[in-house]
């Protein structure tokens, strides 16, 4: 009986996966899945060393209102009779007292959302402070006073119709009582 190759198993030479011989590909000199192909081929950039984190394109370690004038992500300048009006075309949205700190006094302090939506403020210049209540149940019942640099993310429950904080990132964060 003859064999055939359409059964037979072989690993990949680059990511060491089993495929079926038949599915792998010629790439240079490896024998490969075609979802491994190198095309492009890699960078010759370092990746980092053990431990490095990256930030990743979402957050910069710049916090300037002008690195995305008109681009990416705008940043939202807030008032504190207006609140804010969560934007979801962006996976986070970048904020900033208007000219200068402000306190949230709207309410809602923000906007109601939908069941189980995110909402992750980026603070980038003039800090903004929000109290517990009207619209946001803060964690801890703790005021939450974002600086340059804080993130907070808030997730909405229609249960209690408001946004529920969920975390806060950053030494900038200030927790007051």
């Amino acid at each position: 009986m003859a064999r055939h190759d359409r059964f037979k198993k072989k690993a990949s030479d680059r990511s060491g996966f089993d495929y079926t011989k038949r599915e792998l590909v010629k790439d240079g000199a490896y024998w490969v899945h075609p979802d491994e192909r190198d095309e492009p081929p890699p960078s010759k950039l370092s990746l980092g060393g053990e431990g490095d984190i990256s930030r990743g394109d979402y957050f910069r370690s710049s916090t300037s209102t002008a690195i995305d004038a008109g681009h990416e992500n705008p940043t939202f300048y807030i008032t504190a009779a207006d609140g804010i009006t969560p934007s979801y075309s962006h996976p986070y949205m970048r904020v900033t007292g208007s000219n200068s700190a402000i306190t949230i006094t709207a309410d809602p302090r923000i906007a109601a959302g939908t069941e189980g939506k995110f909402l992750t403020l980026f603070c980038t210049d003039s800090s903004i402070t929000m109290a517990n209540g009207n619209g946001i149940s803060l964690m801890g019942s703790a005021t939450l006073r974002l600086n340059s640099g804080a993130i907070a993310t808030f997730m909405f429950n229609t249960a209690n119709n408001v946004w529920n904080e969920t975390s806060r990132v950053s030494g900038d964060v200030g927790i007051g009582g």
